[in-house]
């Protein structure tokens, strides 16, 4: 009998990023965090629906995924690093302050009939500081006591992420990540207004901020790049904006790590009158077809060799679910992700004028930290 493991990961988070356009489909650079974070981005986008938002977590699903891939062997190994672009998220101490909470947390459920290799355990404790818990899969609290966890590390944000285990499940791996931070210029709420948006689906009327302030700022082939930073942090919120008129589906296969880097060196300080509508989202999506487009796919077959986790086998990946939540306000942002990975026991500069930027169009969002590759969250938005 071929068993299951789940492995989840909560994640909490904002993400920021910068997009331009360039040359299409560029393969990420090796060892690059951006660039996996941007071909998940990219990918979890080509499976979406038309005129469906999208918000993923990058550093949600690296760290699970990084998690599972401790303990593949072989070609399950290989294809695992492959998709990862050569990283592992390994458990870091983000950037968290006074006003910027940033919070990661891991745990490891593991079903009390299901023995698992000693290494394995102390490698996930040891470098990605993980809460290990063994409990009974059978037992419907158990489903209750990860949801549980899930929820208290990410305020709440993400309540429900495991709907039932089924005969087969044997481990849930999870990673919470939790982002709540005020703008370093909040928006004020006395200029929210009333305004239209454009989207793919019908304009809507919706809440338009407005400040007028000096940002960095850059346009590149059409692109406009604003940067909103959070107060006394790495962290900030790139929002691009792209040319009138062009298809933002045709405008995302133009992102990668190598035009990212360099969008970034393009931004100056400019006055701009900046226009952004309110936002707050939340999305569910199955993520084993992006996978398999990163060329994750032994994982998901009876070929799969997990035997870095237990002699108990064999093993495969089942399922691979990701629950976002973000709010874009006056005042700052907060947001969140969770994902499940199931595996189981088978059976250009400015001017110095001032620049007027409103996003009344679809446009696409990262929350990044500038300091370090880590892109947080990756959002398109193309109805509101």
């Amino acid at each position: 009998m071929i068993r299951k493991i789940m492995l989840c990961a909560a994640s909490m988070a904002a993400a920021c990023g910068l997009l331009s356009c360039g040359q299409a489909d560029v393969p990420p650079t090796e060892g690059s965090k951006t660039g996996f974070a941007l071909s998940f981005f990219k990918e979890v986008n080509k499976l979406s629906k038309s005129g469906e938002n999208v918000t993923v977590s990058p550093y949600s699903a690296g760290a699970a995924l990084s998690m599972l891939t401790e303990g593949a062997l072989g070609q399950t190994k290989v294809e695992l690093d492959n998709a990862l672009n050569g990283c592992l998220f390994t458990d870091q101490n983000l950037e968290s302050g006074d006003s910027v909470v940033v919070k990661s947390a891991n745990s490891v459920w593991i079903d009390s009939d299901f023995s698992v290799r000693n290494h394995y355990v102390n490698t996930l404790q040891k470098n990605y500081d993980a809460l290990v818990e063994t409990l009974r899969f059978s037992d419907p609290a158990t489903v209750q006591a990860i949801n549980n966890w899930c929820s208290e590390n990410t305020n709440g944000k993400i309540d429900k992420m495991v709907d039932k285990l089924t005969p087969g499940d044997v481990m849930v791996l999870l990673n919470a990540l939790y982002f709540n931070a005020p703008w370093e210029n909040e928006f004020d709420p006395a200029l929210t207004a009333k305004a239209d948006f454009r989207g793919v689906s019908g304009t809507s009327d919706v809440q338009m901020m407005y400040r007028k302030d000096f940002y960095n700022y850059a346009e590149y082939q059409g692109c406009q790049m604003i940067e909103l930073p959070y107060l006394q942090s790495s962290y900030s919120m790139f929002v691009i904006l792209p040319p009138e008129g062009m298809n933002i589906d045709d405008f995302l296969p133009y992102l990668n790590d190598k035009v990212y880097a360099e969008a970034m060196t393009l931004f100056a300080p400019v006055e701009v009158k900046f226009r952004m509508p309110k936002l707050k989202l939340e999305t569910e999506m199955l993520l084993n077809d992006a996978l398999m487009g990163m060329g994750v796919r032994t994982a998901f077959t009876g070929a799969a060799d997990f035997k870095g986790i237990s002699e108990m086998g064999p093993l495969v990946l089942s399922q691979v679910k990701q629950k976002c939540y973000i709010d874009i306000a006056e005042s700052g942002t907060e947001a969140a992700a969770v994902t499940s990975v199931m595996v189981r026991l088978t059976s250009v500069r400015p001017q110095v004028d001032v620049k007027t930027m409103t996003v009344d169009r679809p446009y696409v969002f990262f929350i990044a930290d500038k300091d370090t590759d880590n892109i947080l969250f990756a959002g398109k938005i193309v109805n509101l």
